[in-house]
């Protein structure tokens, strides 16, 4: 939210005068509907730093007075811009640490309250949940009750009378504690999924694609943590009833003409696998790897796709052995292109594609074996071959054959000498002399360090 770049530089003075006329202007050039000034947050949270080092205890609670002053008038202010501006303001000072730090995050507890209950404006709602989720994760255990609060009245927004704004306050909230407060969150799970049908029919189309989004963050925290919720979905005692309206809702949106929509879908798919396996498998596994391989000739989406195959071999193991020919071509092209850079995301998956189904992809990841050294060496490339190392057992020689003869090379021409022994003979002792050893008088001393550690 703040700007990396360097922060524009307001006079502070020591006088309340200077103080105040100095906070003020900073203010101004946030309250904008455009983007603010490069680093004018950045300015204020230095402002707000400077003075609480130097002003005495009296003068800087008179300084923070002021400022909650100027946020209040900016909240309950009609101009769009002054309400962006304020937002702005509080995601910067959210982790500037000051003595009045529980009172600090109950006000700004209190302005995003008031910012969901009576704010209309879709860009005022989203930069406001983005706030809250903000306060969320910085805030630990002094916003808890908060999210509690936020969680139940995004809920009882969705369940009741149909309100836009409030609904799509309701999903940007939900999203936002799903993926900043998850703890909490988790505790609102079944509830959650019972409530969110109705904003994924919302006349609306932006609440319908945040609904998809609150929803997205919904299956994650369900992946990452292992509680009753998980199992009773994974038996099908929570989700069996819904589950054909949750594959049948996200595969509506498969051609949504706009990109990021199609991108949260993609993602979505391995997720609905995930719940359901058989009944995935079934009903759905054609139409959704139709789909996947259909996003893997758009470069634009690509990366997407590759994720998702990789997340869906993961969850389905052996059913996309009759896919393995075309998706092994599409890997291949991927990694070793006609024209542009490799695929990171296309090495990743062929990992992830080996740790699922092992030895079954032997013949497969033997044949990629020479795409994916000529794409270079790369940690994706290493991390990749360590999965299919421990995967597919029968590979292991040969990987560490062709790493040992790639890593030489490199280290060879950086010298412009080469080694007299091929590396192919796993004798790493004469590769370190030969390979290794003349990088611990390099110049850089990180260089030094790694070859020490190496050897």
């Amino acid at each position: 939210m703040g700007s990396s770049s360097q922060a524009i530089r307001y006079p502070v003075a020591t006088t309340g005068a200077g103080n105040i006329d100095a906070l003020n202007r900073v203010l101004a050039d946030l309250c904008t509907r455009s983007n603010p000034k490069d680093g004018a947050a950045l300015t204020l949270r230095r402002l707000v730093e400077e003075e609480a080092r130097y002003l005495s205890g009296e003068a800087f609670a008179r300084f923070m007075d002021h400022l909650y002053e100027r946020i209040t008038t900016f909240i309950d202010s009609n101009e769009v811009s002054e309400n962006l501006g304020t937002l702005r303001a509080i995601y910067e000072l959210i982790d500037v640490t000051i003595s009045e730090n529980t009172s600090k995050v109950a006000k700004f507890s209190n302005y995003m309250r008031a910012s969901f209950e009576t704010k209309h404006d879709p860009e005022i709602l989203v930069l406001a949940s983005k706030v809250l989720g903000h306060l969320a994760r910085s805030g630990g255990a002094m916003t808890a009750d908060e999210v509690e609060h936020q969680v139940k009245v995004a809920l009882e927004w969705l369940r009741g009378e149909r309100i836009e704004y409030h609904r799509l306050a309701a999903v940007l909230i939900l999203k936002e504690m799903a993926e900043n407060a998850s703890t909490v969150f988790n505790v609102h799970v079944p509830e959650f999924v019972d409530a969110i049908w109705v904003a994924l029919r919302d006349p609306t189309l932006v609440v319908r694609e945040k609904a998809i989004e609150a929803l997205r963050a919904c299956l994650r925290v369900i992946e990452k943590r292992e509680t009753r919720w998980r199992v009773q979905w994974n038996t099908g005692e929570f989700m069996m009833s819904r589950y054909r309206e949750v594959a049948e809702i996200v595969l509506r949106y498969l051609e949504h003409r706009d990109r990021l929509v199609r991108l949260s879908i993609t993602s979505l798919l391995p997720r609905i696998a995930h719940f359901l396996r058989d009944r995935f498998v079934t009903n759905y596994l054609t139409i959704c790897m139709n789909h996947i391989l259909h996003v893997l000739k758009i470069p634009a989406e690509r990366a997407s796709g590759f994720i998702a195959l990789g997340e869906m071999a993961g969850a389905l193991d052996g059913e996309l052995i009759n896919y393995l020919p075309t998706i092994t071509s599409h890997l291949r092209d991927a990694i070793a292109p006609c024209r542009g850079r490799p695929s990171l995301e296309a090495l990743a998956c062929v990992g992830n594609i080996a740790k699922a189904m092992g030895p079954t992809m032997e013949p497969h990841v033997r044949g990629l074996l020479d795409s994916m050294f000529s794409s270079g060496l790369s940690l994706t490339l290493v991390e990749a071959l360590e999965q299919i190392t421990e995967s597919i057992p029968p590979l292991l020689l040969t990987i560490q054959n062709r790493l040992l003869e790639c890593i030489s090379a490199i280290l060879s021409r950086s010298h412009h000498s080469m080694p007299r022994q091929s590396a192919s003979g796993h004798d790493l002792l004469e590769f370190a002399r030969e390979s290794v050893v003349v990088y611990l008088e390099d110049e850089d001393g990180a260089t030094r360090k790694d070859a020490a550690l190496c050897c």
